[in-house]
């Protein structure tokens, strides 16, 4: 039979948990600032650099003019540009969520420090 641990080993495997939790939550504005900040630095890049993928009047305006080769045309008319920025949006978003969901796992951790404690 295997031998139950006993509350004392419990306590200091929770500890660990928690103490790792905590380094990780503690680190992480950091980290989604930097991302999110790579993010929008990304999107500002390629609107001066690589207008076509984010800019839709740039493309409207090739459109228009054109200078935008009918293979071009298909492959990105309007909706490329439009479609690039929701992925930008959804990874802005991806980053919000984790951000939400470790400020509520900082909770729960004070919570069972305090719990611990006693």
């Amino acid at each position: 039979m295997a031998k139950k641990p006993s509350a004392n080993d419990m306590q200091r495997e929770m500890r660990q948990i928690i103490s790792r939790r905590r380094r990780l939550i503690r680190i992480w504005p950091v980290i989604a600032l930097l991302l999110g900040a790579m993010t929008v630095g990304f999107y500002v890049w390629a609107f001066f650099e690589r207008p076509i993928l984010v800019n839709p009047l740039h493309v409207l305006e090739l459109m228009q003019s054109g200078n935008l080769d009918s293979a071009t045309q298909a492959l990105l008319a309007v909706t490329a540009p439009m479609l690039f920025l929701a992925v930008g949006l959804l990874v802005l978003l991806l980053l919000a969520f984790v951000t939400a969901g470790l400020v509520s796992e900082g909770r729960l951790m004070r919570v069972l420090e305090k719990n611990l404690s006693r």
